[in-house]
């Protein structure tokens, strides 16, 4: 019943989080001319035709493509926010937990995983904008360079404010452990 509740908790928080950037995001976008224009600006446009049957079409386009954007956008700081969420629990969970310090130091060096998740998913954001840019170049720069700048900015901050104080404070134990010891380093 304990491990159950864990993940609805968990579950909970991954999906409020979702709802609190969707709703945000669809806010300043319905809401702010400029944040649209991030997104709609640059778009090709069909040619118009003599009869005007492609104008309303190529607007259409324009929309679509700005919508798809943005949907591409919102997947990638998704993605790279989950993945910040997990490598934050992954790493509080080795710190709280009761273990050895040989225990606990080698699912550091295994979790280093998580704190490369936000770069990886940055690439995919990346990889995922060109293809875009063949309908908007504009949104297709703002996409590789946000979601590239994001994972960088959430690796970094996850190695200098998660793991390093994390392995220090291990590291400390470990010296304390050894000093209490007979045998150790006071004896």
């Amino acid at each position: 019943m304990k491990k159950f509740l864990r993940w609805a908790g968990a579950a909970a928080i991954y999906i409020g989080t979702a709802l609190i950037v969707i709703l945000l995001m669809q806010y300043f976008y319905h809401s702010s001319d400029f944040f649209r224009s991030l997104f709609e600006g640059g778009a090709l446009q069909a040619a118009p035709s003599p009869d005007g049957a492609t104008a309303a079409s190529g607007g259409n386009l324009a929309e679509t493509t700005a919508r798809l954007s943005f949907y591409i956008l919102i997947f990638v700081m998704l993605l790279q926010l989950f993945a910040f969420i997990t490598a934050l629990w992954v790493f509080l969970n080795i710190a709280k937990s009761g273990e050895s310090y040989d225990i606990r130091m080698k699912k550091m060096e295994y979790a280093d995983l998580f704190l490369d998740l936000p770069l990886y998913f940055g690439l995919f954001g990346t990889v995922s904008s060109f293809i875009v840019m063949s309908f908007n170049p504009q949104i297709s720069r703002l996409i590789a360079y946000s979601s590239t700048l994001v994972g960088i900015i959430f690796s970094v901050l996850l190695r200098v404010a998660l793991q390093y104080p994390i392995r220090q404070k291990l590291l400390r134990e470990r010296l304390e452990d050894s000093a209490l010891k007979p045998g150790g380093r006071d004896s």
